[in-house]
């Protein structure tokens, strides 16, 4: 998008001018999450592939995950990853 905008060629006698508009691609899952089981008390790690860079918001149900001692979550580039630790009945 940052590549939006007006373009000049310039000879110093004459320009030519050209207007670039850029239309963003949707962002896709590259690949589905798996489904997991664990142990309570353990941790699981869910892992979500994008088809490019975008920020991810996490969720169980309708409630917005932020990270804490409960929720690790990271993201690199168009991988991002939550660790649910010290896993509850709750938690399924």
């Amino acid at each position: 998008p940052e590549d939006a905008g007006r373009y000049t060629c310039d000879t110093g006698d004459q320009q030519s001018t050209a207007q670039v508009k850029i239309h963003a691609l949707p962002i896709l899952f590259q690949e589905e999450m798996s489904n997991e089981e664990a142990t309570e008390g353990e941790a699981v790690t869910l892992h979500c592939k994008l088809s490019k860079s975008a920020p991810v918001e996490w969720r169980k149900g309708n409630k917005v995950l932020k990270p804490s001692e409960k929720y690790k979550i990271e993201q690199e580039g168009p991988f991002a990853e939550l660790v649910i630790r010290d896993l509850a009945l709750a938690d399924a």
